[in-house]
């Protein structure tokens, strides 16, 4: 059978039969693909409403999008790692920088991006100075070898895909941690950390700007992991390193994040009153909080709330969390995705528990186990033991040691602090219920987890 003739995306001339690109050998040349270098458009590319919007709207990341969905290119976009090797950084950046999560607002990047893509000065928000002839390049980065070619060192933007590979990374460590809980990162996290810091040490710039939100990030996980093994003066130690990264960037999202996390600390650690301060200074940080950023600093505000025994104040809140949760997050690169309202009503589940309104508790705690994913296990295991607990609290001894087995066989297999130190209330409970023989049972299996 005959293959269907192809045809370029561009000027629609018919391909040869053993072409696997899109565009033709001319038009390829023309849009610059497999270059370093952007080429040459002329007025009929540039001087288009569409190009001229793009540059009305101040944005670099609108305009380069523009750019990459310009007709001129044919039916298909420019791909990102074209352009991104044209602007001399990652696909991952670019991306970044095209969906506004990473602004361009620095004149130095301004003009380094307007004079890559060769833009016209007319069209421009910001002047362009002349260029320098012969710029120097660092010592180190080109050199040649004896009797042999010049080489390059360095591409110009390592220490950029460091802090891109680092972050991917810690994306497979959050994995992790939801399926087996804290034992196997907790030494991991703290070394990845200090390759951070080391990277840091000798970075600039807009360098040092991105391994700054790298640090932030592995130190704020690495407070997590310590958390969750119930090593918390550790786990304060690193989220306070993860809030001074934050504050040296000047992300006031991210710091309210990372206090967030700090006041969770502080509850796990039977603290409210601090917790509460910490909280506080979370919500006003940020002026302008996305709104799943501000539904998880309003449940963590409730549970300060519950420890106090304020019960009105705790309900007020998680009410004004659930309605944050339930507005989409800005984007998916957004930490506080996570904070959905399924995970505000298995929080709220804690809070009942805490001030003493178990039957509450058991009706929320079933509902979000209906809907429960597998990859969150070790929470998986915390609800459960939450549930057993409010199982307890309202007489129902056998549902309550059922539903204490299934969560004790995760906290064997995560050695997760939080699930261990919900379980541990559950033999007084018990013997006040008058289940003597089975608090003392399970107090036995609650030792034998720290052995």
């Amino acid at each position: 059978m005959t293959a269907p003739a192809r045809y370029c995306m561009r000027c629609g001339s018919r391909l040869t039969r053993d072409s696997r690109a899109s565009m033709c050998a001319p038009c390829r040349q023309l849009s610059g693909i497999g270059s370093d270098h952007a080429p040459e458009f002329g007025a009929d590319f540039w001087y288009t409403d569409q190009m001229r919007d793009a540059c009305a709207s101040r944005d670099m990341g609108a305009l380069v999008r523009a750019y990459r969905y310009h007709p001129a290119h044919g039916h298909k976009p420019l791909p990102q790692e074209i352009v991104s090797r044209w602007l001399d950084i990652t696909q991952s950046q670019l991306s970044r920088i095209e969906s506004g999560r990473n602004r361009v607002d620095t004149l130095d990047k301004l003009i380094h991006y307007a004079r890559a893509l060769k833009m016209p000065t007319d069209l421009l928000w910001f002047e362009l100075p002349e260029e320098k002839q012969n710029p120097r390049k660092r010592s180190g980065d080109v050199f040649a070898l004896p009797d042999g070619p010049v080489v390059a060192a360095t591409s110009g933007h390592t220490e950029s895909a460091l802090a891109d590979s680092l972050l991917g990374t810690l994306d497979q460590y959050y994995s992790m941690d939801n399926l087996a809980g804290p034992k196997s990162l907790v030494s991991i996290a703290p070394q990845q950390l200090k390759f951070v810091e080391d990277l840091l040490s000798k970075a600039r710039d807009k360098d040092r700007k991105q391994l700054l939100y790298v640090g932030a990030r592995y130190a704020e996980f690495a407070g997590w992991v310590y958390q969750d093994t119930g090593a918390l003066n550790s786990a304060m130690q690193m989220s306070s390193m993860a809030l001074d990264f934050a504050q040296e960037m000047g992300d006031d999202t991210l710091t309210s994040y990372i206090l967030m996390r700090r006041s969770n600390i502080a509850t796990d650690a039977k603290r409210p009153e601090l917790a509460l301060k910490l909280v506080d200074a979370a919500l006003s940080k940020a002026t302008d909080l996305p709104p799943r950023y501000r539904a998880v600093a309003l449940r963590q505000r409730a549970h300060a709330f519950a420890q106090l025994d304020q019960l009105d104040d705790c309900a007020r809140t998680l009410e004004l969390a659930f309605a944050c949760a339930a507005r989409s997050a800005d984007s998916e690169n957004d930490l506080a995705q996570y904070c959905t309202p399924e995970y505000v009503e298995m929080e709220a589940a804690h809070c009942w528990i805490e001030l003493g309104q178990a039957e509450k508790a058991i009706g929320t705690l079933q509902h979000s186990l209906e809907r429960w994913k597998p990859e969150y296990r070790r929470d998986l295991g915390l609800c459960l033991a939450r549930l057993a607990v409010a199982h307890a609290s309202s007489g129902q001894i056998e549902n309550a040691i059922i539903v204490a087995d299934r969560s004790l066989e995760i906290a064997r297999d995560t050695k997760s602090f939080r699930i261990e130190d919900q379980l541990s209330r559950l033999p007084p409970i018990l013997m006040a219920q008058g289940a003597e023989d089975k608090a003392r049972r399970f107090d036995r299996s609650i030792r034998s987890l720290k052995s």
